[in-house]
């Protein structure tokens, strides 16, 4: 049994998983040595901590999905199996090494289409959130509804304008989110064959009050699939002024991404 100061806490054992997939991921990528330094002091201190509050298994499993993680990313292969590890004193990872799955081919872009991050940085944050939600039901339901939701406007997006020209599938675009509530009192002020602005009223700025930044990310990832629909192009969507900040309305300014710039 533990003591009264060694009991689960929750958001403890959340950042212990963190750290240990952190870890895990750094090692596998700089492939590391786990027996000798920094490294195994890092992994005593991670373990003594898990077992002292009895989840050295999920720590383990963290553990290794980051370094197998890691592992993919320093080689440029696919994630590896499952791996077994031996819970002994001198590290959290054992001794076997990651069997690499052959190399697949690389699949050609879109044209027109540039990544804003590499496939495995995204899935990296995806399973870092979902390491997070994971012990949170509540917040497991949100992140659900969350992904769904986004989605559903996804998927409504494809089958806007697709035969009227540039700045109308914009403005319809635009429609569609006010119809469904995420955005009313917009406005496209300018719009041209590169760029545009646009201002509107957001329902997430609202509901999360005041803040000293813009809070409508998920507004601009939307923004940016109406413009690679609008432009034919990856485009880029900053929001330079937020209702959250205290402003009349958010204000994004569309821009196309990377190199497509100099078109």
């Amino acid at each position: 049994m533990h003591s009264e100061g060694d009991r689960r806490d929750d958001s403890a054992v959340d950042d212990l998983r963190r750290r240990a997939f952190e870890l895990g991921l750094e090692v596998g990528e700089e492939n590391h040595l786990e027996s000798v330094g920094w490294v195994n002091s890092k992994l005593q201190e991670i373990r003594e901590e898990a077992d002292r509050v009895g989840v050295f298994e999920e720590v383990r499993r963290a553990y290794q999905k980051g370094k197998k993680l890691g592992v993919a990313r320093r080689s440029g292969h696919t994630l590896t199996p499952q791996l077994g590890l031996v819970k002994d004193r001198s590290a959290l990872s054992g001794s076997q090494s990651p069997r690499s799955e052959p190399k697949g081919p690389r699949l050609p872009k879109p044209p027109g289409f540039i990544e804003r991050i590499p496939p495995v940085e995204g899935l990296r944050s995806t399973i870092n959130v979902m390491m997070f939600a994971s012990a949170r039901p509540e917040l497991k339901k949100d992140l659900n509804g969350l992904v769904a939701g986004v989605l559903d406007i996804q998927e409504r997006l494809i089958d806007v304008g697709a035969r009227d020209p540039p700045r109308r599938t914009f403005e319809r675009s635009l429609q569609l989110l006010e119809e469904i509530g995420w955005i009313e009192d917009f406005a496209l002020t300018s719009f041209d064959d590169t760029s545009a602005v646009v201002t509107l009223k957001s329902t997430i700025a609202n509901a999360l009050g005041r803040s000293a930044e813009p809070l409508c990310k998920p507004i601009c990832s939307l923004l940016e699939t109406m413009g690679r629909k609008a432009f034919g192009r990856s485009v880029k969507v900053v929001e330079v002024e937020c209702v959250a900040q205290g402003k009349q309305a958010c204000k994004f300014e569309v821009s196309l991404r990377g190199a497509l710039s100099s078109r």
